[in-house]
């Protein structure tokens, strides 16, 4: 059974993650409302606090929203297909999110899921 508490769909949206001394460019795997699973090239370690430049798509294709977003990495691991490389999956929790745009997140969920006909109350 499905602990979480917001619904999660497996979707690419681009994103940019930096933290102090770092930062990636990469695609979403999932998206909540609550956070983010994706691939790095390099080493955020646990609970590092990241500033995340989410592009949701819109109804527009050529355009999209840009959402930021502060968010906590809880976390990290490597890939295991590639061991020789620095590529890491990460889970990003968003801590910081406003109203607005964590209404926006929802609308794309939402419109996914009921592309695929999946119901959420």
């Amino acid at each position: 059974m499905e602990r979480r508490r917001h619904p999660r769909v497996e979707e690419k949206i681009p994103l940019k993650i930096k933290d102090e001394g770092f930062d990636a460019i990469s695609v979403t795997k999932n998206i909540s409302c609550s956070g983010v699973f994706c691939q790095v090239d390099g080493y955020f370690p646990l609970l590092s606090k990241v500033k995340i430049v989410l592009l949701l798509p819109s109804e527009e294709k050529a355009k999209a929203h840009p959402i930021h977003i502060e968010g906590v990495i809880v976390r990290s691991e490597p890939v295991k297909s590639s061991p020789e490389s620095n590529f890491r999956n990460v889970a990003i929790f968003f801590n910081k999110l406003k109203r607005q745009d964590a209404a926006k997140i929802s609308n794309y969920i939402n419109s996914i899921l009921a592309k695929r006909m999946i119901i959420v109350s």
